[in-house]
């Protein structure tokens, strides 16, 4: 793929639930959850530190084949109801570090490094963990 890529300035959109391929073929990665982007990054930075709390769960929950005796976290909670969203970010009733606007305010995209995070966790205004 990456010969072709070069040689015809070819770009591929890779939809998988597979990390071990993302990882293996994608120079960006967009992560969703529940149809909305939650973080987008240069794959080598998203890999190495995911800032959104969601893709942090998805590669810890990624088992170790190398077999280095990292803890494997399962993501906590229920998938809410894809057709009837909770209001604010999706993700707060799974997220550890929910805070009350959470709840109630769709996170804009924050700049952190290369990657474009949608939490609340990165607003320079940032409250204190709450719950």
């Amino acid at each position: 793929m990456q010969e072709l890529q070069d040689e015809f300035g070819l770009t591929y959109l890779l939809i998988s639930h597979n990390l071990a391929v993302v990882r293996h073929v994608a120079t960006r990665v967009g992560v969703l959850y529940l149809g909305r982007l939650v973080e987008e990054a240069p794959a080598r930075e998203l890999f190495a530190d995911p800032k959104h709390p969601y893709t942090r769960m998805l590669l810890d929950a990624v088992p170790d084949i190398e077999m280095a005796g990292k803890e494997r976290l399962a993501i906590a909670g229920e998938i809410p109801n894809p057709v009837n969203p909770p209001p604010g970010c999706h993700f707060h009733p799974r997220c550890p570090f929910v805070m009350p606007h959470c709840r109630t305010v769709v996170p804009p995209p924050f700049e952190v490094g290369q990657a474009s995070v949608r939490c609340h966790l990165f607003a320079p205004d940032r409250q204190p963990a709450a719950d």
